[in-house]
């Protein structure tokens, strides 16, 4: 008896030092998103068709743009996440000023121009975005007004009560908006300009998709709008027209990112890999048309670098601070 508990005692001493702890393998991914959902039904409809086995342990939780980085630190101790994908860079840029994010360069991410990555890595830019006018025809026919062509017709006292646009706390797309204004009016101008067309406003919405789908449905006839969303509509039957706005259009690009302290990085990092392929940026492409980053995917419609875009500097755009300062007197002036 004694021999034999000598034996169980020197086994269970010498079993650990050679033999893998019972739980390696990464059997999760959690991805947070800022596509819209319908549009995520495409794209994860193609992750599952070329990563089958790593799309079987993934699920994405989607929230707007403001609401998800704010959910990403406030996990920061603890991270929930192994993925950030699909968000504004200016909110990347604030994410990774605040030590949210881990560098990693992502298979392929050298088919994307400099100008969309993070210098060090710490994130990479894949579907390109505009600001526009949503205008729904059958409205304004029926208020017979002419559509806006500009930012300075949209605070037209005519225009008083038929435009929508989103909250910049809440809203990546309204965030931008404030930013782009800022960097082509100077601060002073823009808030004067704010002043007027809130005068204008008919609503203010949390999610910054919300005023292309109002104008969609007909419920404004002016939505202040992702152009890529309004495009969708037009194209399954919305009576919707998408106008630049022709003294300037506010663009930003959306980026894909490994959360720090991610619990789950290998399995990040492929599907991070996947992101940035030719696979996944042709199922953008069903919904962004040539709003991508990579040049070397075929895609038709009009590109976004022919346009009038506004000169704007992503990273003071990005960093915390400015953006916080801005956003609190936004909210101080016109928070409803």
């Amino acid at each position: 008896m004694r021999r034999l508990l000598m034996l169980l005692v020197a086994g269970l001493l010498v079993l650990p030092v050679g033999a893998p702890p019972g739980d390696t393998a990464e059997d999760r991914l959690v991805v947070y998103t800022a596509y819209e959902e319908n549009e995520l039904k495409t794209f994860w409809e193609q992750f599952k068709k070329d990563l089958p086995d790593l799309a079987a342990k993934a699920a994405y939780i989607r929230g707007s743009t403001g609401p998800t980085i704010a959910r990403l630190e406030a996990e920061k101790a603890n991270p929930q996440a192994d993925v950030v994908w699909g968000v504004f860079n200016d909110y990347m840029t604030g994410a990774a000023s605040k030590g949210l994010l881990e560098p990693y360069a992502a298979k392929e991410s050298t088919a994307i121009p400099a100008r969309f990555k993070h210098p060090d890595n710490l994130w990479q830019g894949v579907t390109l975005l505009t600001v526009a006018f949503a205008v729904n025809q059958k409205k304004m026919a029926e208020l017979k007004l002419p559509p806006p062509k500009s930012w300075a017709d949209l605070i037209d006292p005519k225009y008083k009560g038929h435009v929508v646009m989103s909250n910049p706390s809440t809203s990546g797309t309204a965030y931008l908006l404030l930013a782009s204004h800022a960097a082509r009016l100077g601060e002073d101008k823009m808030w004067q300009y704010y002043e007027a067309l809130d005068r204008n406003l008919y609503q203010v919405t949390k999610s910054g998709g919300a005023p292309g789908r109002m104008a969609a449905s007909g419920e404004t006839p002016i939505g202040v709008a992702l152009a890529y969303e309004v495009e969708v509509a037009k194209r399954q039957g919305a009576p919707i027209d998408v106008i630049y706005p022709a003294d300037g259009i506010a663009w930003t690009f959306e980026g894909n990112a490994l959360v720090k302290g991610a619990k789950n990085p290998q399995n990040a990092k492929r599907f991070l890999d996947w992101a940035v392929s030719k696979a996944a940026m042709t199922s953008y492409a069903a919904w962004r048309g040539a709003a991508l980053t990579r040049t070397d995917v075929p895609v038709s419609g009009p590109k976004i670098s022919e346009m009038n875009l506004i000169a704007i500097d992503f990273v003071k755009a990005g960093d915390p601070a400015y953006k916080d300062r801005l956003v609190k007197r936004w909210l101080e002036k016109f928070s409803r």
